[in-house]
C-alpha cells in the first residue's frame, strides 16, 4: 500500500496539473453550474456530453471516467454527489462514497495525481464545514497502491477564508497560461476585435 500526500489549494480546478479532475456529476452525467459547467467549458461541451450521453447514467456515491479531452488531463472522473435534505438521508455516507469511488478509479487506472473540488459544498447545500471534514477525513482514510497525489481546490476567497480559519494550510493554484491566452482570445472575439482584424486583412 502506498503513501499519499494531499494539499488544499485556492484556484479553478481546470488549472490543476493533474491525471484525473473530479467532476461533481447528476445522475443523468449532465452539465450542472458552477465547477461542473466549468469543467465541461474546459473539455470541450460537444465531446464531453456526447461520451456523458453514451454512459447515461450512474447513481449517487458512484463514479465513472471519461476522457479529459481538451483539459489537458488524462481523465475526468465524475462522481455523483448526494443534495443535502435533512441528514437523515444517508447523505453523509453518500458523500464519503462519492469520494471513495473516485479516489478507487483513479487508483485502479493507475493515474498517479487528481484534484477534487470541495464536493457538495455549493448547490447541493451541505453545510461548508460538514463538507470539508467529510472530504479531509476520506482522502486520509484511503489507502492506495499507486495514486500519490490528491490537489482539494477550494474555489473563492469566502470558503478559502473558513477553510484558513479551521487551521489549515490554503496554497495557490498556478494558473494555466494555457486558459489565460484562451481566455484572452474569447475576450478579443467577444469584443468582436479579431472579425475586425481578419476583414481588414481581406480588404488589403
Amino acid at each position: 500500500i502506498g503513501f499519499m500526500n494531499y494539499t488544499i489549494l485556492q484556484g479553478n480546478i481546470i488549472d490543476a496539473k493533474v491525471d484525473a479532475v473530479v467532476l461533481p456529476a447528476n445522475t443523468k452525467l449532465r452539465e450542472g453550474s458552477g465547477t461542473s459547467k466549468a469543467i465541461f467549458e474546459a473539455a470541450g461541451r460537444k465531446d464531453l456530453t456526447k461520451v456523458c450521453k453514451k454512459i447515461g447514467y450512474c447513481e449517487v456515491g458512484s463514479a465513472v471516467p471519461t476522457y479529459g479531452f481538451k483539459l489537458g488531463c488524462e481523465r475526468i472522473i465524475h462522481t455523483v454527489v448526494p443534495k443535502w435534505i435533512d441528514g437523515n438521508q444517508g447523505e453523509y455516507d453518500l458523500l464519503c462514497s462519492a469520494y471513495y469511488s473516485a479516489l478507487k478509479m483513479a487508483d485502479v487506472m493507475k493515474l498517479k495525481s487528481m484534484a477534487f473540488p470541495l464536493l457538495a459544498s455549493g448547490n447541493n447545500g451541505f453545510d461548508q464545514e460538514i463538507a470539508l471534514e467529510i472530504a479531509l477525513k476520506s482522502i486520509e482514510s484511503f489507502q492506495p497502491e499507486v495514486l500519490e497525489e490528491v490537489i482539494v481546490v477550494l474555489y473563492g476567497n469566502k470558503i478559502t477564508g473558513m477553510v484558513k480559519e479551521k487551521g489549515y494550510d490554503v496554497g495557490i493554484l498556478p494558473r494555466n497560461i494555457e486558459n489565460d491566452k484562451s481566455d484572452f482570445l474569447k475576450k478579443l472575439r467577444k469584443e468582436k476585435i479579431i472579425d475586425d482584424a481578419k476583414k481588414s486583412q481581406k480588404i488589403k
